[in-house]
């Protein structure tokens, strides 16, 4: 009778328990991280900025404004620390806190004049001042990556312009002989 009120010992299941929850963490992780990387179809562009505002009514603000944003210039130039400089002095209150580093942009979501300098300046130079409707900026592009479609249009422009220009160098009339 003894025999029959023997009962086995319940296995342990704690180490299946914590292998499974690890395995849904890192499949959690991995899952989070790819969905926040850029799409690789889409154009995009990384850059800090410092941003001076001014009253674009008051022509003694715009100078005092760009008198700082050149002095921030030269600082930067001398070697002082961009996230520093922007901490204390940019006015945009969206990247302030973070050095003046500003979210990944896809082509066509900033001012014209920004655009224009961060899609054709090289990585990691300090651009000269920029002027926007919202102020002065310096800028510096930290990556941009283009899609495959804006790749190839670029490369499609730059063909055609190089066959232009050959083209208009044999195209060129031949000096007329002199008498």
């Amino acid at each position: 009778m003894n025999e029959q009120y023997q009962h086995e010992e319940p296995r342990d299941r704690t180490k299946i328990i914590w292998l499974t929850v690890g395995v849904l963490f890192i499949a959690m992780v991995v899952a989070l991280w790819m969905s926040g990387r850029p799409k690789s179809e889409t154009s995009w562009v990384r850059a800090k900025h410092i941003l001076i505002t001014y009253d674009k009514n008051d022509p003694a603000d715009r100078v005092r404004a760009l008198d700082l944003i050149s002095s921030l210039r030269e600082r930067l130039i001398k070697g002082e620390s961009f996230s520093s400089l922007a901490k204390e002095y940019s006015d945009d209150t969206s990247s302030r806190s973070r050095g003046g580093v500003l979210s990944d942009q896809p082509r066509g979501a900033l001012a014209p004049e920004f655009e224009q300098y961060v899609w054709n300046a090289p990585l990691g130079q300090l651009s000269d001042i920029v002027s926007t409707d919202f102020g002065f900026h310096l800028i510096v592009v930290v990556d941009r990556h283009l899609s495959e479609v804006d790749q190839h249009e670029i490369d499609l422009d730059k063909r055609a312009r190089e066959e232009a220009a050959r083209q208009s160098q044999t195209a060129s009339p031949a000096p007329a002989p002199q008498p």
